[in-house]
C-alpha cells in the first residue's frame, strides 16, 4: 500500500511539474534575443554603456516579431520584442543599440561580428 501511494504520489508531482512547464511558457531551450536594424544583426547582452556612452536618435521601431526559435528575417525584425518597440542609436558607436519596449523598459544590444 505505501508502495503504491509513493508511486501515485511521484506520478502526480511528475504531470503537474509538466504542465506548469506548458501553461507558463517556459521553453527548455533558451533562445538569443535577436534585432535585425540595417543589416545588421544585434544580440542582447549583459554588457553595460560606460559613462561616455549615451542614448542617441531613434532610427527605428519593431515591425515584426518571429518565433523566439526562428531567425528575424529582415530589418526592424525581432524574436523577442514586440511590435512598435522603439530601436535607438547609442552615441559614439555603432557597436550597440537600445530597443526600449511599450513599457519603457530598455535593453541593450550589441553588433554581431561579421565573419568573413
Amino acid at each position: 500500500m505505501k508502495r503504491t501511494l509513493s508511486f501515485l504520489s511521484v506520478v502526480y508531482l511528475t504531470v503537474l511539474t509538466a504542465c506548469n512547464q506548458e501553461s507558463t511558457g517556459i521553453n527548455i531551450e533558451s533562445s538569443a534575443i535577436i534585432v535585425i536594424v540595417g543589416n545588421k544583426e544585434y544580440n542582447g547582452t549583459e554588457d553595460k554603456l560606460d559613462q561616455t556612452q549615451e542614448i542617441g536618435d531613434q532610427i527605428g521601431t519593431i515591425e515584426k516579431k518571429t518565433k523566439a526559435t526562428k531567425m528575424p528575417a529582415g530589418n526592424n525584425q525581432s524574436n523577442y520584442f514586440t511590435v512598435g518597440s522603439e530601436i535607438y542609436s547609442v552615441k559614439g558607436t555603432e557597436d550597440y543599440i537600445i530597443v526600449k519596449d511599450k513599457n519603457h523598459k530598455s535593453q541593450l544590444m550589441k553588433k554581431v561580428a561579421q565573419k568573413s
